[in-house]
C-alpha cells in the first residue's frame, strides 16, 4: 500500500526561496502609474463595448453631459430620480423613462381596512403603476422606447414655479421631458428634441400611457362602477364616456384630452393640437385577484413629426373631482366638470343647479355633513310639498268617488257596454272636477329628482370620508352590523341606514293609503290590480339589497325623506283635507254647469265614434247568424 509522503526541512526551505524570488520579480517589474491608468481605461472601454453589444437600446445612449451652472439652476448630472413637494402634491420623476413615477395628493387620504385612523396617504401614482412611453423607429429599423432610456434631471426654480427637465442622450440627438410644477393641480408637460432626424426618418411617433389605478375607496363596487375613461373631441364640448364594466374605444377624430377617471379623482392629459388615431379604454380589476388596484387604464395615440424638431406642449392634471375646482377660471373651456357623473340631460341639470346649490349653501354653516343632508331633505320637501298636497288631494277625491264608480260599473256590465261605462265614468269625473291623471303627474315630476340623487351622493367629493353616527364614509355603505360571508347579496354587512329606510317606506305605504287602490276588486276588462299589492311588499326588499352596498348618504336622505313624508301625510289627512268637505265640494261641482273643454269634447267625439262602430259590428254579427 502506498503511504502519504510527509514534507521534510529541505522542502520547506526550497518553498521559502521560491517565494522570495517571486516577490522580487514583481517588485522590479511593477508598472508605473501612467501605464496603470492607461490599462484601467482600456479595460473599462472593453467592458463598455461588451455591455453595448448585449443591450441594443442602451447602445444608442451616450453619457450624460453636465449643464452649465447659473444662479437659479441646480445641476444634477446623474441618471436618477428627482422628487419635489408642491402645495398640492408630492411628485417624483423617474430616472428610467423620465415619466412621473409617484404622485401623492395632499389633503386627501386613502381608505385602508388595516388603518383605523384612515390617515394613509393618497397616491394616484405609485409603485410603478404608471407608464408613459414614446416609441420611435430608428433609421436602422430598431425601435427606441423612451421608457427604457435613462434620463438625467436638471432643475430650475423661479419663485413658486419649479421646472424639471428630464434629459436623455440618444446617439447624436437628445430628448427632453420638461415638467413645470406650480401651486395648483396642473403640471405643464413639454416634449422636446434635439437632432430628431439623426434618430429617425419617420413622419410620426407612437405615444402610449398606461395606469393601474390604486384601490383607494371603501365602497369597492361603487369605485369600480364610477371609474372609466373620459375624453373630448377637439374643438367641441362633446365629452364621451361609457359606464358599466369595461370600456374600449377608438376614434378617427382628434381628441384634445383624455382622462383616467376614478370615483373621486382623475388623471388627465391634455394636448390642444389633438391626439390622432386615439385608442383607449379600461378594464376593472377583480378585488379577489388584486386587492391593491381597482382598474387598468390604457391610451395610445399617434403624434406627427411636422417640424425640424419635436415640440409638443401638453398638460397633466391630477385633480380631485370637485365641481368648485373644475369650474375655476384656469379650467374654463375644458369641460373637466363634465367628468363628474351627475347624469345626462334633466338629471345633470337638477344635480348641478338644484341639489349642489342647496348642498353648498347649507355646508357653509359648518355643521356635520350628516346634518347638512338632513336640512337639505327638509328644504327639498318644502319645495315639493305643494306637489305632494295636490297628489294626495286627488287621491282623496278618487277615494270618495269610488262608490259612484262602482255603481256605474254595475249598471253597464259586460263587454258590450264598455264604451258606455267609460263615457259615464268620464262624465262623472268631469262633473266632480276630478282628474285621475292629475294624481299621477306629481309622482312623475318627482321621479327625476328621485333618480338624480342616485348620482349625486356617490359623486359629491365633499362627503368622501365624512362620518356620521355609525357610518364612517357617507359616500360608501355603512357597515355597523357584520354578517357571515355565506349570506348572498349582502357582502358581509348590513346597512342600518338602508334597513331603517325600508321600514319607514312600509310605514309610509300604510299611513298614506297607497295600498288601498290595490285592494279594490278588478273592473271588467281591466287587469287585477290586487297582485300589485304583493309587488309593493317585495319592492322594499329589492331596494334594501341595492342600498345595502350604496352610499350611506343616500340611504340617510331617503330615511329622513320618508319620515318627513309620513308627517306630511298625517298633517294633510287630519288637518288640511277633510273627506266631508271634499264630498260637499264634489256635489257642488256637479250642480254647476260645466263648460266642456276642447280636450274633453274631442274625447267625447272619439267615444261616440267608438260606440257607433260597436253598434255596427253587433248588427253585422246578427246578420251573419241569420
Amino acid at each position: 500500500m502506498q503511504q502519504e509522503r510527509k514534507p521534510d526541512n529541505n522542502t520547506f526551505i526550497a518553498m521559502l526561496l521560491m517565494g522570495a524570488l517571486l516577490l522580487g520579480y514583481m517588485y522590479f517589474n511593477r508598472p508605473d502609474e501612467a501605464k496603470l491608468s492607461e490599462t484601467q481605461s482600456q479595460e473599462q472601454s472593453d467592458k463598455q463595448q461588451i455591455d453595448d453589444s448585449q443591450q441594443p437600446t442602451a447602445k444608442l445612449q451616450q453619457n450624460q453631459m453636465p449643464v452649465e451652472s447659473s444662479d437659479s439652476t441646480e445641476i444634477i448630472v446623474k441618471a436618477e430620480d428627482y422628487q419635489l413637494e408642491s402645495p398640492k402634491f408630492h411628485v417624483k420623476f423617474s430616472g428610467k423613462g423620465g415619466h412621473i413615477s409617484e404622485l401623492g395628493l395632499k389633503g386627501y387620504t386613502a381608505y385602508s381596512e388595516d388603518d383605523q385612523n384612515q390617515d394613509e396617504s393618497l397616491f394616484l401614482i405609485s409603485e410603478n403603476n404608471n407608464k408613459f412611453n414614446i416609441e420611435l423607429k430608428a433609421k436602422d429599423g430598431s425601435l427606441i422606447n423612451t421608457s427604457e432610456l435613462s434620463f438625467a434631471p436638471t432643475v430650475q426654480k423661479h419663485d413658486s414655479v419649479t421646472i424639471v427637465t428630464m434629459s436623455s442622450r440618444v446617439n447624436n440627438g437628445s430628448l427632453d421631458y420638461v415638467y413645470t410644477v406650480g401651486n395648483d393641480y396642473t403640471i405643464g408637460f413639454e416634449i422636446k428634441s434635439n437632432g430628431i432626424h439623426e434618430l429617425t426618418n419617420s413622419k410620426e411617433l407612437k405615444m402610449n400611457w398606461e395606469l393601474k389605478a390604486g384601490s383607494i375607496e371603501k365602497g369597492k363596487q361603487q369605485e369600480a362602477y364610477w371609474s372609466q375613461t373620459y375624453y373630448r373631441f377637439k374643438g367641441t364640448d362633446d365629452v364621451e364616456y361609457e359606464l358599466f364594466g369595461s370600456d374600449r374605444w377608438s376614434e378617427e377624430k382628434s381628441i384634445d384630452w383624455i382622462a383616467f377617471k376614478q370615483q373621486f379623482f382623475s388623471s388627465i392629459l391634455t394636448f390642444e393640437e389633438g391626439f390622432q388615431k386615439a385608442v383607449g379604454g379600461s378594464e376593472p380589476i377583480d378585488e379577489k385577484v388584486d386587492s391593491l388596484h381597482s382598474r387598468d387604464y390604457h391610451f395610445t395615440s399617434v403624434l406627427p413629426i411636422s417640424g425640424s424638431e419635436l415640440d409638443y406642449k401638453m398638460q397633466w392634471d391630477f385633480v380631485p373631482l370637485d365641481y368648485k375646482i373644475l369650474t375655476q377660471p384656469q379650467y374654463k373651456g375644458k369641460d373637466f366638470e363634465k367628468i363628474i357623473p351627475f347624469g345626462w340631460s334633466i338629471l345633470g341639470w337638477i344635480n348641478r343647479n338644484f341639489f349642489l346649490l342647496i348642498f353648498n349653501w347649507l355646508a357653509k354653516m359648518g355643521i356635520s355633513y350628516g346634518w347638512v343632508i338632513f336640512l337639505m331633505t327638509i328644504v327639498v320637501k318644502l319645495v315639493l310639498s305643494p306637489v305632494m298636497y295636490k297628489q294626495y288631494r286627488q287621491s282623496a277625491m278618487m277615494r270618495i268617488l269610488r262608490p259612484e264608480i262602482n255603481e256605474i260599473n254595475e249598471k253597464f256590465k259586460g263587454k258590450d257596454n264598455a264604451v258606455k261605462r267609460q263615457q259615464s265614468t268620464m262624465e262623472l269625473y268631469r262633473k266632480a272636477g276630478a282628474n285621475p291623471l292629475s294624481g299621477c303627474l306629481p309622482a312623475l315630476l318627482q321621479l327625476p329628482i328621485f333618480y338624480a340623487l342616485f348620482r349625486f351622493f356617490p359623486n359629491i367629493i365633499d362627503l368622501r370620508g365624512q362620518s356620521f353616527l355609525w357610518a364612517d364614509d357617507l359616500t360608501a355603505y355603512d357597515s355597523a352590523v357584520s354578517l357571515p360571508d355565506w349570506i348572498p347579496f349582502m357582502n358581509g354587512h348590513m346597512s342600518v341606514f338602508a334597513l331603517a329606510y325600508i321600514i319607514a317606506m312600509v310605514i309610509y305605504f300604510k299611513v298614506s293609503g297607497s295600498m288601498d287602490s290595490f285592494n279594490q276588486p278588478p273592473q271588467e276588462g281591466m287587469p287585477d290590480m290586487r297582485m300589485m299589492k304583493y309587488m309593493m311588499y317585495v319592492m322594499p326588499v329589492f331596494f334594501f339589497v341595492f342600498l345595502n352596498n350604496y352610499a350611506s348618504g343616500l340611504s340617510w336622505y331617503y330615511l329622513v325623506s320618508n319620515v318627513i313624508n309620513i308627517g306630511i301625510v298625517l298633517v294633510i289627512k287630519n288637518v288640511l283635507i277633510n273627506d266631508e268637505k271634499i264630498h260637499a265640494k264634489i256635489q257642488e261641482n256637479k250642480a254647476k254647469p260645466k263648460k266642456q273643454s276642447k280636450f274633453s269634447k274631442k274625447m267625447q267625439e272619439l267615444m261616440n265614434q267608438a260606440q257607433e262602430q260597436q253598434k255596427l259590428q253587433e248588427q253585422r254579427k246578427k246578420k251573419g247568424k241569420k
